[in-house]
Parts: C-alpha cells; structure tokens; sequence
C-alpha cells in the first residue's frame, strides 16, 4: 500500500516509501487557512486597534512617519481627516486643519481615492509628513501640530513653470527630492508624468519645482500611470498594460532616466502593487503580475482567472495591496463580483503566500493596510493598569495568556475599514469581539453591544450571558445590525432573562479542499482509498472532514477529526476509516470556530490501485 503525506519540507520520495506531496499542488480551495512551514491553519482572527476614529469614514491610508529623534508616529488618513495614534492611551487625535486646509475636511468622494503620504523633513531637519490623493484638492502636509496646504501655507514651496500643483496620485521621497506620481498640473492631471523637485537643502529647493535639478520625467507611452512603488534604488512605475523603472543618475539636473521593463501585462489597481522580498507584486484585471525590476512575469498559476472572475470589475480600482509578516502573505483587499455590501468597499481578501506557494481567500472587510511597530504591547505587569477593554475579568480577555510578552511585540500588520475603525490582524482567534450589555426576549432576539461593525449574514456565538444562560454557546446569524446592536435569528421569548455580562465574536469559516486525488490515473487505473491520517495539535479543537468521490455533490463519508484530549504530547495522529475505490476522491477539511485555531500538522493519504478506470 502507497502512502502519499503532505508535510515537511520535502517532495518527491523518500525511502521508507512516502510520497511527499507539495501543498501548493494539493489544495484546490482554500478559504480563511493558509499553510506556513509546511503545517495547514485556519485564518487567526483580528482585534480593534485604538478607538473608532471620529469622523467614521472610510480610512484611505495607513502610515508610519519616521521624526527625526528615530521614533515613529503612526499615522491614519480618512475620506476627511488626518490622525495621530497616541499609545499611552491606545487612542486616535483628530488632527485639526489649519492655514488653507480644509476645516471641513478633505472630502474625497472616491473610495479608490487612496492617500500616498511619505516623510519628508523640512530645509532645516523639522520633522514633516507630506500627502495628497487623487480625491484631494491640493497637496498637505503635517507638522506635528496641525495639517497645512503644502502650496499655500508654505513659504518655501514654488510651483513648476508649467502651472499650479493641486495634488497627484502618490507621492515619495526618492533620489533626494519630493517626488509626485501623475501630478495635477494647471487642473489638469499628467498621465504619464513623474514630477520632482529639486535636492532638499538648507535653502529650500527640496520644496521647489521651478530650480535647477527640478522637473519632470514623462514615459514614452500613451498607457495611464495608476501607481509606483520604491524596490531599492530604483521606483518601479506601473501602468495599465505595462511596467516600467526609474532610475537615478548622478546628474544632478537630470536625476533620472525611465526605461520600460518587459512585461506580460499591467496593473489596473494602482495601491494594489506591494514590495516585499526584492520583489513587487500587483493585481491586474487579467492576472496577478511580480516584477524585480529586471522583468515581470506572472505568479497566479494557481489561479490564473481568478482577478477576471471573482473581484468585481466595475470597482476593480479599489483593490489595495499589503503584506503580513507573520503569516509570510500578500494580501490583496477586493470587492468580489457578488458582494452583499450596500456601500462600495472591499469585502474578500486574496492572500499568497510566496514562500509555500499557496493562495486563499479570507472573509474580511478591510479598505487598506499597514504596518507599525507602536502600539500597546500586554506585559504581565502591566495588564491592570493599561486602557484595554478586555480585560475588565480576566474570562473576558481577548489576550491569549500564553502569548503576553515580556517585551515590546514585533511589527503589526493593521488594516483600516470603511466605517473608521483600525484592526490588528492575525490576533487572538476571531472577528469583531464585542461585549453585550442588553438581550431582549424576543421571537428575533436583539442584543446591544460595544461598538462593532458585524453585517447581515455574519454568524456569531454567544458566550458568557449571566440570566439568559440558555443562550451561551448558541450560533446565530444576523438578520438586522448597527453599531451597536445585532438582531439574531434567536427565539428567546422562553429564556431566562437577561442579567448582565457576556460576548460575542464573529466566527471564523475555515475550508481547505484536496484537488481531485487519484495517483493511479495515469495506469488506468481506480485509486482505493484504505484511510487517512491527520497529525493535529491537541490543545485545540477539531474539524470536519467530508469525501466525495467521482463528483458526487454529496459527501461519502463525513468524520470528526478530534483529539483524545488525554495525551500528554503536543500532537497526536487521528485516523478516519475510508475504505472506498473510485475513479477520484477529494477530501474537503473544514471548520466553524471563535476560540480555537485548526492546525493540521501533517496529513497522510493511505491508497492502493484498484479496478481499471471505467472511462
């Protein structure tokens, strides 16, 4: 009998007669998992990060600003507002705008609107945050104590020869100078334009666009510029067919030459593009493109129609690119072509995970992402004494104890949504924890609840209720929500009542699908499947294992793959009976959890040949 396993990091044969199989090669679907060294998880949940930013708009950017002491300040940008995250007391300040900056707010329309910001130091070292958008009027910076017109309420800024400076799609600080992508010139915008200023010096010509060494680098094309992004030394350019490179020279009044680097496709989602490991990767209606720089090329194999099937077409333009270092994952946030949302934001997540190769789509609501390194970091001494909701008793944290440190944490990756609320992903194990403060005795139970931002059709559990205890444990989906309060599919007009306390969380979906298995099929042959084995962890729950055979919509054979809970070792082996021959089989793992993360160490395929293939 031949046993095929998926684990490790080998493929191929070995001696002892197992066939090593490649993850990325194995699954077929895969929803809310992801594989990372070798070992098969469920999606970690994510958490609040700070307070709801106060103008509840969509948050465009996310951004870490470098002052000049070396400390960093995190930055947030909405459809009106700049904020500052403050972590003493885990809270988002409002900046005001002040000068020629719109008291209002900047009022971007938008919501692919993105906001390209950089640091920028002023002539004299001060320390200053530069940004505009597409949906902007003008171009903005902050300086610590309020948000400014860059080109009016600078006494150093001079305009290009060609007209008036009011915004541009991205911005950075490249080559020693401020640079603008696709700049809004005398009204109009520049497709295909670079414009920069010149060397930022004692005298103020880094904020001057009409100095030697100041200028504008066009491509040779007709193609849009839709964003750029910084990959060493050189800000690789990405436009809708085709990506190109600018280069730094060492002539300080011509800085830079443009060159187009060979390329398969384009970029149609220009804050899609996201660097990481000398490479860029962005999304592109008809593919997923990387490029080093060098050439570009495409990596979606794997799923090679799935950016012209599955994100929605007429918003492709909001899909906006991250990368989660604990995870090793690209992340591209989209609007899926069959979206429930009434308002127009993301509502999918397609993560790759370039080291393992493997692709999975995550059920998250996320408008943009970014990384900080500031933020409240739980040290045992510290949990009283902290502003952290969650640990009012200690049954009501969202902190897993055994993963309190004793030292600051290591670089967050955290997502903005549509509503104004900031997350820290892969957290704790899942979405949306709210604590409740009301249940009513209702055919449809209504609950009121700490702020959240839970959807009609989110499935959630109850847990903790004092009074109506029949309730704790009980999934329900959500037939009406606001902010503050959910009404659930719930008849409770017979349950004890309501006294106090309790939580609920959205649950988190896990699926990952076997592509159709048969190793014989190449003999003509049927595959008989004796059994299957999975290495899991037994400190956490179980998962659901269905087998399908020759395309049947209905399972075989469903099983539990669940831990005795009485070993004393960290991993245990459970098997599942099979017993079955067909022309294929697949296996489909899957899980509905709040409290617990699947891991699946290793799987192990038991099979022999069977009968001649029927067709």
């Amino acid at each position: 009998m031949d046993i095929y396993e998926i684990s490790d990091f080998r493929t191929g044969r070995d001696e002892s007669g197992v066939n090593f199989l490649d993850p990325a090669q194995t699954f077929d679907i895969f929803k809310n998992g992801y594989v990372y060294r070798q070992a098969l998880y469920s999606r970690l949940g994510f958490d609040q990060f700070g307070d709801r930013l106060s103008d509840n708009t969509r948050v465009l950017g996310i951004f870490e600003n470098i002052v000049p002491n070396g400390t960093t300040q995190l930055l947030v940008c909405t459809t009106n507002f700049l904020y500052e995250y403050d972590s003493g007391t885990n809270t988002f300040t409002q900046i005001v705008n002040a000068g020629s900056a719109p008291a209002l707010g900047f009022g971007i329309a938008d919501p692919a609107d993105y906001v390209s910001g950089t640091t920028y130091l002023t002539k004299t070292g001060a320390k200053r945050f530069v940004f505009t958008s597409h949906g902007m009027t003008d171009v903005y910076y902050y300086d610590g104590t309020d948000v400014r017109s860059f080109t009016l309420d600078n006494a150093d800024y001079a305009a290009p020869i060609s007209g008036a400076l009011t915004g541009a799609i991205k911005v950075f600080w490249f080559g020693e100078r401020l640079n603008f992508i696709v700049p809004r010139i005398a009204g109009s915008f520049q497709n295909q334009t670079i414009l920069f200023s010149g060397i930022r010096d004692s005298s103020g010509n880094g904020d001057k666009f009409n100095v030697p060494g100041s200028g504008t680098v066009i491509a040779d094309t007709y193609e849009n510029m839709l964003g750029a992004l910084i990959l060493g030394d050189i800000m690789v350019l990405n436009f809708d067919r085709s990506t190109w490179a600018l280069e730094k020279t060492r002539d300080v009044f011509n800085p830079y030459f443009i060159r187009k680097i060979p390329s398969v496709l384009g970029t149609n989602a220009g804050f899609s593009a996201v660097q990481w490991n000398y490479e860029i990767k962005s999304a592109g209606i008809t593919g997923l493109i990387s490029t080093d720089g060098r050439q570009s090329k495409r990596f979606d194999n794997l799923v090679p129609y799935f950016t012209s099937n599955e994100i929605d077409g007429l918003n492709f333009d909001l899909t906006y690119g991250g990368f989660d270092r604990v995870t090793g994952q690209f992340l591209f946030s989209y609007r899926s072509f069959d979206s429930q949302l009434t308002d127009i934001t993301q509502d999918k997540v397609l993560a790759y995970n370039y080291e393992e190769g493997t692709f999975s789509i995550y059920d998250l609501r996320f408008s943009v992402f970014g990384q900080t390194d500031v933020g409240q970091d739980l040290i045992m001494n510290e949990i009283y004494e902290v502003n952290q909701l969650s640990w009012i008793s200690m049954n009501t944290t969202e902190e897993i104890m055994n993963k309190i440190g004793v030292e600051a944490a290591s670089q967050k990756t955290l997502a903005g949504d549509n509503y104004g609320l900031i997350y820290e992903i892969n957290k704790d194990f899942d979405d949306y924890f709210s604590s409740i403060s009301a249940i009513t005795a209702a055919s449809s139970a209504v609950a009121t609840i700490s702020g959240s931002e839970l959807k009609i059709g989110d499935r959630v559990i109850f847990e903790d209720v004092e009074g109506m205890v029949e309730i704790n444990g009980q999934i329900a989906t959500v037939s009406a929500a606001s902010t503050t309060s959910i009404t659930v599919d719930i008849d409770t007009t017979l349950y004890t009542a309501y006294t106090g306390g309790g939580n609920l969380s959205k649950l988190i979906s896990f699926e990952a699908q076997f592509v159709p298995f048969n190793p014989y099929r190449a003999e003509g042959r049927q595959c008989y499947v004796s059994h299957l084995e999975f290495l899991v962890n037994t400190h956490v729950n179980g998962f659901t294992v269905e087998i399908f055979i020759d395309g049947e919509t209905t399972a075989f054979k469903t099983a539990q793959v669940v831990s005795s809970q009485t070993s004393v070792k960290s991993r245990e082996w459970v098997t599942v009976i099979v017993n079955q021959e067909a022309n294929f089989v697949i296996f489909k793992l899957s899980n509905e959890s709040s409290s617990n993360q699947t891991i699946v160490t290793a799987i192990r395929i038991h099979c022999d040949r069977g009968l001649l293939t029927s067709g």
